[in-house]
């Protein structure tokens, strides 16, 4: 927070009202120098900008043996009238203008580096867009030409040939870089609920083909730092991207454990059925150095038979089993592991977070040094630290929001399954109502919009609960995305048609600003200050606003 300023006014203003001055004294600029010649803050100076400016004009106050003046006294000597100086004093209108001058210009300082550090928030929030008026409109258009793009640290990623990576400014639309790094790659780290997070560590890209993975290590200007052969992937492994420098191997290993037993199973028509599942093999999960392939942690995760088929089918053919299916995800510092009867979740240091009788929970970072995990089953969530020491509990999810201005990281909403509550991150309850909500848009230290159930919008005050306007929905529009610059809620719906829109909310009122027209097949998100628009059916980015 910016240090609070006085009031010019307030402050008194020594001076010295002499009848006897000629009209040929110093200008206001010239005495504004000499008052702080000596480099001390004279008596009622107004902050830096005055020491700035007493400092460039410090010549001006010089006498001719190199010794400086004081406030209202001339240079040594230069009172001497044999010398033919003429001692200077200060007018009224001379101080008066000199202060109000520093005054507006210390304010028109302070404004803009409270404007930068709004701009310097926003990009590092979750779904937080640079401020804009009006219908957002094209800023510029990046074609994918049918490569997956990725992003990371406010670049978009995208494969341009069998080995290129270009990156481009999410803010601009200018091509930043190109790099080699190898067929089929995939860079940085896929979010399981977060898919545009900040990123915490330099960008690895895995590359090559089944036979021969290649981790690459690229530094901001796109340069490679360092690459190692992984070797072949072998079936029932994989590799992804872990927290920082590192790289998560998974393998199946051990003997198949016994038959799982009957359980149900849906067909592409969707028809139930039941079928004997045979069993599975556990996994190992090593955390290695991505350059050097040195271990930094190892653990086993045991097989556990699932509660359903669905969840060890074959997603390419449905009528069969992938029993050594299993992959990694990254999300902040939680690594997870998922598979046919594998569900697991560690720290970066290695510490087992999730609770391992359930199949069914799903831990993700809270704070830095929290998580929260879910119990799908239970509808229960338990906070830890990350040695996976319970801290706190409450029942239902907590509700995690599309965007956020970066104000608002000291309240947790949670979905109690009877209302909404909100508490502190280390569990202090700060209230709890009545309000249905299952779904958070933005979230603010001054107000939380959140989904009222039937296609509507109601916004809270974070710190007691209390309603501060509601906007009725639509039965053939449904929201389901948002981002915020901090003073509006951009809101994207879809139609029954399939079209989408988005609307422009002012958080303060509800009061809609805006409306943008409809179009096909079009996503809408906030990432790293940027409104980004995704249009799905030609295969386009763009950043509009």
């Amino acid at each position: 927070m910016p240090r609070r300023r006085q009031s010019a006014a307030s402050r008194a203003v020594p001076f010295e009202v002499v009848e006897d001055l000629d009209d040929g004294l110093a200008s206001p600029e010239a005495s504004v120098g000499a008052a702080a010649a000596d480099g001390s803050a004279p008596a009622g100076h107004v902050g830096d900008g005055a020491r700035a400016a007493g400092s460039v004009g410090s010549a001006a106050g010089d006498g001719a043996d190199g010794t400086q003046g004081r406030f209202g006294e001339a240079p040594s000597g230069a009172g001497d009238t044999s010398s033919g100086s003429r001692t200077i004093r200060w007018k009224p209108w001379a101080a008066v203008a000199g202060v109000l001058a520093l005054v507006i210009g210390g304010l028109a300082i302070g404004g803009e580096i409270e404007e930068r550090r709004t701009a310097a928030r926003l990009v590092a929030s979750v779904g937080g867009v640079l401020p804009f008026t009006g219908p957002p409109q094209e800023l510029w258009s990046f074609d994918l030409s049918n490569h997956f793009w990725m992003p990371f640290g406010g670049l978009l990623l995208s494969q341009v040939d069998e080995e290129g990576l270009t990156a481009v400014d999410v803010l601009t639309g200018k091509e930043v870089w190109q790099a080699t790094v190898g067929p089929d790659a995939y860079c940085g780290r896929p979010s399981i609920w977060q898919t545009l997070a900040e990123e915490t560590g330099p960008l690895l890209c895995l590359s090559g083909t089944a036979d021969a993975r290649v981790v690459s290590v690229l530094d901001t200007e796109g340069q490679v730092t360092g690459s190692r052969n992984l070797g072949p992937v072998v079936e029932g492994a994989s590799y992804a991207v872990g927290p920082g420098a590192t790289v998560v191997h998974v393998r199946r290993d051990g003997p198949v454990g016994p038959p799982v037993g009957p359980r149900e199973l849906y067909d592409e028509g969707g028809e139930p059925t039941f079928v004997d599942v045979p069993g599975g093999r556990a996994v190992v999960v090593t955390l290695e150095d991505a350059v050097s392939g040195d271990v930094l942690w190892e653990n086993e995760v045991p097989f556990v038979a699932p509660d359903e088929a669905w969840e060890c089918q074959d997603l390419g053919d449905m009528a069969t089993f992938a029993l050594d299916r299993v992959s990694s995800m990254t999300t902040g510092y939680v690594v997870t592991v998922d598979g046919c009867g594998i569900s697991a979740a560690f720290d970066a240091d290695g510490t087992r977070l999730d609770d391992v009788t359930s199949q069914d929970d799903l831990v993700e970072p809270l704070t830095a040094t929290t998580v929260s995990r879910f119990d799908q089953t239970t509808q229960h969530t338990t906070v830890l630290d990350r040695t996976g020491t319970s801290l706190w509990e409450v029942t239902g999810p907590l509700l995690r929001p599309s965007a956020t201005d970066g104000t608002g990281e000291d309240t947790v909403l949670v979905d109690t399954l009877s209302g909404l509550a909100a508490f502190r991150p280390d569990g202090t309850e700060l209230w709890d109502a009545s309000t249905y909500a299952s779904r958070l848009f933005v979230h603010t230290s001054a107000v939380m919009v959140v989904d009222d159930g039937a296609n509507g919008l109601t916004a809270l005050d974070p710190t007691t609960g209390r309603t501060l306007w509601t906007v009725p929905g639509e039965d053939s529009v449904y929201p389901f995305g948002a981002a915020t610059d901090g003073s509006q809620a951009v809101v994207l719906a879809h139609d029954d048609d399939g079209s989408a829109r988005s609307v422009g909310y002012d958080l303060a009122t509800g009061e809609v600003l805006w409306t943008g027209a409809s179009a096909p097949n079009v996503g809408m998100l906030g990432y790293h200050g940027a409104l980004l628009q995704l249009q799905l059916s030609e295969n386009r980015v763009s950043r509009v606003g």
